[in-house]
């Protein structure tokens, strides 16, 4: 049968032809565009992700724990030793990314804190008391040993003790120094007061050359110069915080941390302290050892054979707390002292003014233990 086809009949069927070719093509774009989004979505999502990732890294990566430079000095001897022997590196600690190191200048550790340039500083109790009074933002986290301050006089004075300083001038460096707290709690051990000496102020440079000269009767001075000037000079030691009988087992040199990083860094501040707990067993049970390395590395000026002597009258106790005994001693003394605030309560300053840091141990119960490198390549053949 043929079939006749109109014109009008051609063109329905070319519109139709057409319409239908457009939404074919219609469905297909819009399919090839539902695809092109999904595309663009995934990769979005995927770079959200990756952006949230890098912000996780980048909230929990840190700024390193600022320590203050303690490579002087004869009392720095843990701190010293932690870092050297490699005990900070045992814990997982990495110099410039977990802690770095840095100068004190002439600043205390009280402003060092105070104007945030370091995060852990080294300081005596004592020196402590006052800032602690006035708000500082710190606390105590770990006692380093006992010793650190003497009273000295001439040789051929008539000064034999505590006791006979009624009258008497007494040098110190500053007023409400570490010496001078030292030596107001001398006295008060023999019932007597600041009204009943004279206290007297030298720069460090001076001091010594004033008793000499007998512009004082006795001085305050650190254990390391008291020692020489006992061999060279023929001087008296009538107080040392390492021997007297009141104050031998008590911390002297204490660690101090910043409030804030107590709070936010814990852990690495954890690892460090415990560092240091293990150096000082180690110290402990190597003094001479320890003193050789701090002679060889120049950590301690002076005469090795001093110094191995001084080392020998400390005790370097890791307990928390025997810390905490310590400033709870030094914060009473204080207040009947006249050193804190009248309206100040001793008790609960001493317990706002301390810390156990989660993750240190209350003392380590190891003996024997082994630096992590060879402490005999730090000391030089010259020696």
């Amino acid at each position: 049968m043929k079939i006749k086809l109109t014109p009008i009949f051609v063109a329905i069927i070319l519109v139709a032809v057409i319409l239908s070719g457009c939404n074919g093509t219609k469905e297909s774009s819009n399919k090839t565009s539902d695809s092109n989004n999904a595309k663009v979505k995934k990769i979005d999502t995927q770079v959200n992700e990756l952006s949230v990732d890098e912000e996780k890294k980048a909230a929990k990566k840190k700024d390193p724990i600022r320590i203050v430079n303690t490579f002087e000095g004869t009392c720095m001897v843990q701190t010293q030793l932690a870092y050297l022997l490699g005990f900070y590196e045992a814990e997982g600690l990495v110099e410039g990314e977990d802690y770095v190191f840095v100068d004190s200048g002439s600043e205390t550790g009280a402003v060092l804190i105070s104007t945030d340039k370091a995060d852990l500083v080294t300081g005596l109790i004592a020196g402590m008391l006052q800032p602690l009074d006035n708000g500082l933002e710190a606390k105590a986290v770990l006692g380093l040993h006992t010793g650190c301050i003497t009273l000295v006089t001439l040789g051929d004075s008539d000064i034999k003790s505590i006791a006979d300083l009624k009258g008497k001038t007494i040098g110190v460096n500053q007023l409400s120094s570490s010496n001078h707290i030292a030596a107001l709690r001398a006295l008060h051990f023999e019932g007597m007061t600041a009204d009943d000496v004279e206290f007297v102020v030298y720069d460090s440079d001076s001091i010594q050359q004033a008793l000499l000269n007998r512009a004082v009767d006795v001085i305050a001075l650190g254990d390391y110069k008291a020692k020489i000037m006992e061999r060279e000079e023929g001087v008296r030691i009538i107080f040392d915080t390492s021997t007297d009988v009141r104050v031998k087992d008590e911390n002297c040199c204490v660690l101090f941390a910043r409030t804030k990083i107590i709070e936010e860094d814990s852990e690495r501040l954890a690892k460090i302290l415990t560092a240091i707990q293990k150096a000082s067993i180690w110290i402990s049970e190597n003094t001479d050892l320890a003193a050789e390395i701090q002679i060889a590395q120049g950590y301690a000026l002076g005469e090795l054979e001093v110094n191995k002597k001084l080392l020998r009258t400390y005790q370097f106790p890791t307990s928390l707390t025997s810390l905490r005994e310590a400033i709870y001693r030094n914060f009473k003394d204080a207040k009947v002292l006249g050193l804190l605030k009248e309206d100040t309560d001793e008790t609960q300053l001493a317990e706002n003014s301390y810390v156990f840091v989660e993750g240190v141990a209350d003392g380590l119960d190891i003996t024997n233990i082994q630096a992590p490198k060879d402490p005999y390549q730090f000391i030089k053949k010259d020696n």
